[in-house]
């Protein structure tokens, strides 16, 4: 009688396993990672200071960002400003 009780139980449990539903949507991918710094962060020395104050300094696991061909543009009148 124990041996059909515990055999009722375990079967029992064993049905009602996920109970999920085969219609449920699939998570959305996660977004791609930037593999290259935007275009308008070279557009000038201060757009580029504003990039990189923006991100983020204890991040050790991405990849690193390529710049986009060209230099970044320069002024002749802007001040210095730390970054």
């Amino acid at each position: 009688m124990r041996n059909l009780l515990t055999a009722a139980a375990c079967l029992s449990l064993a049905a009602c396993g996920g109970g999920g539903s085969a219609d449920s949507p699939a998570p959305a991918p996660a977004p791609a990672a930037a593999a290259t710094v935007p275009d308008s962060a070279i557009a000038s020395s201060s757009a580029l200071v504003d990039y990189l104050s923006a991100q983020s300094g204890s991040d050790e696991t991405s990849e690193p960002l390529a710049l986009p061909a060209g230099d970044v543009a320069t002024s002749e009148t802007d001040e210095p400003r730390a970054i």
